[in-house]
């Protein structure tokens, strides 16, 4: 296997399971302890340490290097092959339009209609409180839904405090791709920067990201969320734009699973609130992942499985516009209570049915709709 056809499978199988740790991110109720509630009964907040790591470990440790390796591999994918250009850049601005930005707004459109059935009178009895949450049909309400739809001023405005401490999208994760159009349209300049100063490019989006942008915006603003994409787009941009081989330099750097694997441990115990440590351990934990992925592939450990890393798209895009209600559903349906250990199994088994829905409901589409699928997915 030549370093091109390793690099390009690395880069393919990495997308599943960082997908699957994003999808165990986003139902990790244990959490600093917030809980998974069932009309206004908060359950999983007093399980014992060592069931919480099991939970957090993945849930809130290692699910910190999915999203910035996305941005890593799209950086590198961008800037892959003829030089960069204006003529260049206008053709991936137009490839990006269909690969980005149709997919963003059909998949916030989907996830603004499954909210909206919510009002409907049959759903009234399972989701007591629905009449309390007003909706905004006014412009601005439905610019936000698609920008920042957390913060009550977009579409649906509820009773209750929502999470405010970051700007996401009604589809939540999409704010990936909200932030990768940014660094996309951004490229020009980041790409000046990295032929200017070379690898110092990187270091000073990294000292934007992780030190100048906590302390002029505090509360994950959107400025944070975009240096931060643009550290790790450029990053994994520095290395095409200087013809350099991913995997192969990033094997060079032996020595980081070492450092990252005890650092994680250390994070999780911290509850990623010491920020040296936290955001010290994602980078590194990026290049961890690109490291044992490569190795697994070469001896042969693991095959690439072109079903899970083409339909990895479909499931981050989906997965959040049915986890939490399906949770809810299994939940009551069950009877479940509060014991530690059923919390964990439901934990893990909420994660692995709503991937398998998100899998089967790929499959069918793109069987019996297949260009409506490849709108989905952007052509992926």
């Amino acid at each position: 296997m030549t370093n091109d056809e390793l690099m390009s499978k690395t880069i393919s199988s990495l997308r599943f399971p960082l997908t699957v740790m994003v999808v165990m991110g986003h139902f990790n109720f244990v959490n600093n302890d917030r809980g998974f509630g069932i009309h206004g009964v908060m359950y999983g907040q007093h399980m014992p340490d060592y069931l919480k790591w099991l939970i957090n470990y993945p849930g809130m440790t290692l699910v910190t290097m999915g999203v910035p390796l996305f941005f890593m591999i799209a950086g590198y994918l961008f800037f892959f092959g003829k030089t960069f250009n204006f003529e260049v850049y206008k053709k991936k601005l137009k490839n990006r339009f269909h690969s980005l930005f149709i997919p963003y707004v059909m998949w916030n459109t989907i996830a603004i209609l499954l909210i909206a059935i919510r009002f409907l009178p049959i759903f009234k009895d399972i989701m007591p409180g629905i009449d309390e949450v007003k909706v905004n049909l006014t412009l601005s309400g439905i610019l936000n839904t698609y920008f920042d739809s957390f913060h009550n001023t977009a579409l649906f405005i509820y009773p209750y405090e929502t999470l405010k401490t970051t700007v996401m999208p009604i589809d939540a994760p999409l704010w990936f791709v909200r932030d990768l159009m940014t660094a996309v349209i951004l490229s020009p300049l980041l790409y000046w920067l990295v032929k200017k100063l070379k690898s110092w490019a990187i270091v000073l989006w990294g000292l934007l990201a992780y030190v100048i942008s906590p302390v002029v915006a505090p509360n994950g603003t959107y400025l944070g969320m975009v240096l931060d994409a643009c550290f790790f787009f450029s990053w994994g941009g520095y290395y095409s734009i200087n013809k350099k081989n991913l995997i192969v330099e990033m094997r060079k750097l032996k020595w980081v699973p070492y450092i990252y694997l005890p650092l994680s441990f250390l994070d999780t115990y911290l509850y990623n609130n010491n920020m040296l440590v936290h955001y010290g351990s994602i980078p590194l934990g990026a290049i961890t992942a690109i490291i044992f992925m490569s190795y697994l592939l070469e001896k042969g450990k693991v095959k690439e499985n072109k079903l899970l890393s083409e339909s990895s798209f479909f499931v981050f895009c989906m997965h959040m516009t049915i986890m939490w209600e399906m949770g809810k559903l299994v939940f009551m349906l069950l009877h479940l209570g509060d014991d530690p250990l059923t919390l964990l199994l439901f934990f893990f088994g909420i994660v692995t049915l709503t991937i398998l829905v998100c899998l089967g409901t790929y499959v069918i589409l793109n069987r019996y709709v297949p260009k409506f699928c490849r709108l989905l997915t952007g052509g992926r």
